[in-house]
């Protein structure tokens, strides 16, 4: 077998993703508590306005994005769980054949 025939997983890099994804969920979380904090600084009620209604629009694309978030999250978790699980089986595996080997 050759080198491109291989399946390198970085275990490293799933869970790097899965502790970002994390603090953007925290984050994108967070900023709700903000919104009543900036109301007064708009001014005049026109702009208040102006400023609720993008507010608004923010808030659902947020937790559109938040959704998104999520999933990718648990995608992550899934995938490294899953290749440990594989790695584990395979391991096993290959300790079960040499253990075969010696008993012939």
């Amino acid at each position: 077998m050759g080198e491109h025939d291989r399946l390198v997983v970085d275990y490293t890099l799933l869970e790097s993703s899965k502790s970002n994804l994390r603090d953007i969920k925290k984050a994108l979380k967070g900023i709700d508590k903000h919104r009543a904090d900036i109301h007064d600084i708009w001014g005049h009620d026109s702009v208040a306005g102006k400023m609720d209604e993008f507010v608004t629009n923010w808030d659902n694309y947020r937790r559109e994005l938040l959704e998104n978030v999520e999933d990718l999250g648990k995608q992550v978790e899934t995938s490294l769980k899953s290749f440990e699980k594989l790695d584990l089986d395979l391991k096993n595996a290959n300790e079960k054949k040499r253990e075969q080997k010696r008993g012939n």
